[in-house]
């Protein structure tokens, strides 16, 4: 993978990896909950990212949050010994030891919330994300105030609707420029978010996409370019009626329907993203019969109306290309893309799910989402090599009709906070939607090309400058530009070959064409750099739009990116370049920073702050952020500043930031025969005290411990030893040691 520091996100996790199953000869056991038909909140330790998308695969529905290196869930008796049994390194959350978490209305439960009084609009306490009611009123705004852009299309009724229950319809926005495709039919972007009900950025980011291409139509040259040749197709909210008891607090999942789950009213619905007519009920697993059960994929292939009116609105849209057979592929040629927004987990994901070989299109796929996933630096891979689930939206999507399909799981919680939603969600996801949007029409094709990366237009930006102001085309265009692969099966690329710029003035046929140099004089390598001088002293007066694409070595073009260049005689060019400065506000694990202390001779800039230390890698957004991290140590933050002229200034300081700090773990050993002590009185925590001490001792499960354990192995030999100290901010460490016991004879 290329790292791109300002829109690309890398994360690793790193810790010692023991093998698991047990003998059952303990000195004790791990304390259990007491009752089992409660539900209690656990910390499960991962040791890769491999790992933690497996555990993610396992316990989605009870996974409350992910952090660096472990997750939190909401899980049964049961469902901890399980876990513990198989060598897990999971434990009670600190403070939750003795405050079993009793089922509420829902799938899971969340601790109620009470709404600000200063709030007036969004889902309580996330003033963010629009509720059911708002979104549907946005949505009609938008349609009136561009009509020649907006169609509004309610494709069918929820469950409640559809019995005269009240409920909704599913609304779907249609973004276009109508005038100049009256009689065309454009490749489609088909997006929907929120068809799980509890995930709040989906919705909130299919909004959020609609208006930003709407309100940059004509500043932004790709956007205006994506409604002019592209149909974008949004389905805001695709479980409506389960989102209104999601607004309420409650961890929804499924639809509302009453049919299913007369034990538990609180367990009622179906799994949409189990529903669908392709693959349901796959012998495979990941869904199941018991109605009231998360993952129930409903009586039958497509029983609730709402799947009813999203396949019928997919297979209006999208042409079937691909034949009966599983190992049909779709041709090169199939137009369109299907994207499916989940949360959360910080994944790039594409078919299949449902069956254990490969798609016939899997290479293709794989391109696609890479590239996609070098925008938000989330992980990619096939969704069979971790989640394996039939009746998906996405597998019937690619099934069913050929289309490019893909699942995006956004961030890190169900109920993402508005600072982590609009200063990182959101901004680093666009430009893969963006992205998604531009290679439609050749979705199995225009991925196997080059990308350009932070294009700008040096000394004009998105102002009008005079003819005669000196403007630069800077680029980084490269062909191995790929989010990291799960699996570490990275696409091939190729040493960029060609690079074309377009110039076309508003109004005018005639466009002319320029080969652009690298900057280092030749071609030769996968990522190349771009540099090139625009002479506009003989350029008249007027909108001219700068498209550029490039060639790999193999002969495949990419997509095209493109910026709009006006010359206007009476604008005053931008001289001074931004000086970077910004305020810092850090508390114990989050820190806001304010770049208004920027100096430049004009107000619009933008920011985009990087903060980086140990593991932690994180890439935000505007001008006031608000970045959470947990551990206390020595970071780095970089704030870049770019102005409306395409000018920028960095600025890069090094923070010494306040938070948890892990216990410092060690141990010795005495052994005599097979018996030994082990005494781990040294650990300690720097900021806090050890609340629990788990040993493993060899291939055993963890147990729970003192400062001192003793242990008897059954036999002589070698093992692995393992001490993990807890403490009171539920941050953990962990030492190992082999050690050698010998008989007693």
């Amino acid at each position: 993978m290329k790292k791109n520091l300002l829109s690309m996100l890398l994360l690793s996790t790193i810790s010692l990896t023991v093998t698991a199953h047990s003998d059952p000869r303990v000195v004790n056991t791990q304390a259990f909950p007491v009752e089992s038909h409660t539900l209690s909140t656990y910390q499960l330790a991962f040791s890769s990212e491999i790992q933690k998308a497996e555990y993610l695969s396992r316990f989605h529905t009870a996974i409350l949050e992910v952090a660096d290196n472990y997750l939190v869930l909401s899980l049964t008796q049961d469902e901890f010994v399980e876990l513990h049994g198989a060598g897990a390194l999971i434990f009670l959350k600190p403070g939750d030891h003795n405050q079993p978490e009793v089922k509420a209305q829902g799938n899971r439960s969340v601790t109620s919330r009470i709404q600000s009084a200063e709030q007036e609009s969004g889902i309580p306490n996330f003033s963010c994300y629009p509720t059911l009611a708002e979104t549907q009123q946005l949505a009609k705004t938008l349609a009136q105030t561009y009509p020649d852009f907006v169609e509004l299309k309610h494709i069918g009724p929820s469950w409640e609707k559809s019995q005269g229950l009240g409920g909704h319809d599913l609304t779907v926005l249609v973004l276009k420029n109508k005038k100049r495709n009256k009689w065309r039919k454009r490749p489609a972007l088909y997006m929907q978010g929120a068809l799980h009900a509890r995930e709040y950025t989906p919705g909130a980011t299919t909004l959020k996409f609609a208006q930003y291409l709407l309100e940059n139509r004509e500043t932004d040259a790709d956007v205006n370019w994506i409604l002019n040749q592209r149909e974008i197709h949004i389905l805001l909210i695709a479980n409506p009626d389960g989102r209104v008891l999601a607004e309420q607090g409650q961890l929804w999942r499924k639809n509302t329907n009453t049919a299913y789950c007369a034990l538990d009213d609180t367990l009622r619905g179906v799994d949409l993203n189990r529903n669908f007519d392709f693959a349901w009920a796959s012998p495979i697993g990941g869904s199941t019969d018991d109605q009231c059960a998360a993952t129930f994929h409903g009586p039958s292939a497509a029983s609730e109306p709402e799947t009813q009116a999203i396949q019928a609105y997919l297979h209006d849209l999208f042409k079937d290309r691909r034949g009966d057979l599983l190992t049909d592929p779709a041709p090169l040629n199939t137009q369109g893309v299907f994207l499916d927004l989940h949360s959360f987990s910080r994944f790039v994901m594409w078919p299949w799910s449902s069956e254990l070989t490969p798609s016939p299109n899997a290479d293709q796929l794989s391109m696609m989402g890479h590239r996609m996933a070098a925008y938000n630096g989330y992980w990619a891979f096939q969704t069979q090599e971790i989640f394996k689930a039939g009746g998906s939206a996405d597998g019937y999507a690619y099934g069913q009709l050929g289309v490019a399909s893909f699942t995006f799981e956004l961030g890190n919680k169900f109920f993402e906070s508005c600072a982590n939603f609009e200063g990182e969600i959101f901004p680093n996801n666009l430009n893969a939607l963006i992205y998604a949007a531009k290679v439609a029409k050749r979705p199995y094709k225009l991925p196997a090309g080059p990308q350009f990366f932070d294009l700008r237009l040096k000394g004009a930006g998105k102002e009008a400058v005079p003819a005669g102001t000196p403007v630069e085309i800077i680029a980084t265009v490269a062909d191995d530009l790929f989010g990291p692969s799960l699996t570490g099966q990275i696409p091939p690329s190729q040493a960029i070959s060609k690079v074309e710029l377009t110039i076309k003035k508003k109004g005018k046929r005639a466009r002319k064409r320029i080969l652009l140099p690298a900057a280092d004089g030749a071609y030769d390598t996968v990522s190349e750099s771009i540099s090139y001088a625009l002479d506009t002293h003989r350029w008249r007066q007027g909108r001219y739009t700068l498209t550029l694409r490039a060639q790999d070595a193999s002969g495949q073009w990419g997509p095209k990116y493109a910026k709009f260049l006006t010359i206007d005689n009476d604008a005053i060019p931008g001289a001074q370049s931004p000086v970077a400065d910004f305020i810092a506000d850090c508390r114990k694990g989050i820190c806001g920073f304010d770049g208004s202390a920027t100096q430049d001779d004009r107000d619009s800039l933008t920011y985009t702050w990087v903060l980086q230390g140990g593991q932690f890698f994180r890439v935000f957004h505007g001008e006031q952020v608000e970045i959470e991290y947990t551990l206390a140590g020595d970071y780095q933050l970089t704030l870049q500043v770019d102005d409306s002229h395409g000018n920028r200034d960095v600025k890069v300081v090094q923070l010494e930031l306040d938070g948890v700090t892990p216990p410092v773990v060690q141990f010795s050993y005495q052994c005599t025969g097979l018996t030994c002590e082990f005494n781990s009185s040294a650990s300690y925590d720097p900021d806090g005290e050890i609340v629990e001490r788990l040993w493993r001792m060899g291939n055993e499960p963890y147990i729970s411990g003192t400062e001192t354990v003793m242990h008897t192995f059954p036999a002589p030999g070698e093992y692995i030893v393992v001490f993990v100290a807890i403490d009171n901010d539920g941050q953990f460490s962990q030492v190992a040691q082999t050690i050698q016991v010998t008989s007693n004879e």
